[in-house]
Order: C-alpha cells, then sequence, then structure tokens
C-alpha cells in the first residue's frame, strides 16, 4: 500500500468507533440508544429524500459530506446530550481538539477538507451548513417520536425546551420552517411533559 492508501486505511478502522458513540436517543425499539453513525446515515437520508424540496443552487454533495462527518470528532469528544447545560461549556473546545486530533491522521488534502467541513458546520453561515443543521435538529425529534419519547421523559425534556432549543435553527429556509412546524404539531399530538 502507498503511505496515502495506509493512512486512508487507517482512518477507516479508527473512525469505526463512531458506531459505538451512544447518543441520548433511543432507537425504535426502544431496548438500545443510537450510534452517532446511526444518527449520520439519517441525517444524510434526510438530504437525499428532501432534495426536490430544498433549492437548486444547494451543492448536495457537500451537504452530505456535512452530514456524515459532522459528529464524527465526536469518537473522542463524546456526544453531548443538547439539553446537558454543564457539558455544553466545554463542547467547542473538546470537539475542535478532537477534530485536530482525529482529521490530523489523514493525508494533508483530506485534513484540510474534514476540517473546512467541520468549520462549515459549526459555524452555520454557509446555506449548506444551515441545511443540514436544521435537519440535524429535526432528526432527534423524528427519533424521540418513533421511540416513545423515552429519552425525553428519562430526562423530562419539555416540549418548550424543545422548541426554545431548535426552533431558531429552521428560521432561514421556508420549507424548512414549515417541515419543522409539521413535526412540532405532531409531538404536541402525540405526547406532552409540561
Amino acid at each position: 500500500m502507498t503511505k496515502r492508501t495506509t493512512q486512508i486505511f487507517t482512518f477507516l478502522q479508527e473512525i469505526e468507533k463512531y458506531k459505538i458513540v451512544e447518543r441520548e436517543m433511543y432507537c425504535s425499539n426502544t431496548d438500545r440508544k443510537e450510534s452517532d453513525a446511526e444518527h449520520s446515515w439519517h441525517l444524510a437520508m434526510f438530504i437525499i429524500l428532501f432534495k426536490e424540496e430544498l433549492p437548486d443552487n444547494l451543492d448536495t454533495e457537500r451537504m452530505l459530506k456535512l452530514a456524515l462527518m459532522h459528529d464524527l470528532v465526536e469518537i473522542y469528544a463524546w456526544d453531548t446530550f443538547a439539553y446537558d447545560k454543564e457539558n455544553k461549556n466545554t463542547k467547542v473546545e473538546r470537539e475542535l481538539n478532537a477534530a485536530k486530533k482525529l482529521f490530523s491522521q489523514l493525508p494533508e488534502d483530506l485534513e484540510n477538507e474534514f476540517m473546512k467541513l467541520f468549520i462549515e458546520y459549526e459555524n452555520w453561515k454557509t446555506n449548506e451548513a444551515k441545511i443540514v443543521k436544521s435537519f440535524d435538529k429535526i432528526q432527534p425529534i423524528m427519533q424521540n417520536l418513533t421511540s416513545t419519547w423515552k429519552s425525553w421523559k428519562e430526562h423530562k425534556i419539555s416540549i418548550k425546551q424543545i422548541d426554545d432549543y431548535k426552533r431558531k435553527y429552521m428560521l432561514h429556509n421556508e420549507f424548512i420552517l414549515d417541515f419543522y412546524n409539521q413535526v412540532m404539531e405532531e409531538v404536541k399530538n402525540s405526547w406532552l411533559i409540561e
């Protein structure tokens, strides 16, 4: 193998750990929690399935890259639950350090590309990053719908907390906001902790 191929192969082995980073959301059978890899796959499916509803000028390949790697740094930084105030204070620093450590294992061109994608997602300034971030905030709502609210019940999360945290990520796009409102209506109609 060439040095490049060896680096990529070693990186692929390292990111296998993504499959075992647990999130707080349960799978639909409620026997186990969703992994980061499952979450990212599901997020990529949102992008593919809603492509026709999104603006034509978006770079779909870049959105898929953002979706598939946006939480990759959690291999080292672990997943921070959205409503965990204490660990949210260190999230940015932990994830930036993890990104540097993880992506430095790649050939330089890929290291630079992955670091740029990570920063693009975190900065939430491009239209692509905004769309991916929006779906990233909607996916856990859907995950809770399919798992009888197990995670949110355990953490005593209210609909107001959900909306206060997530709504701001939807305001940039009319379709996204309308979809979010429909999903939240489904939440209100099926479960409530207040």
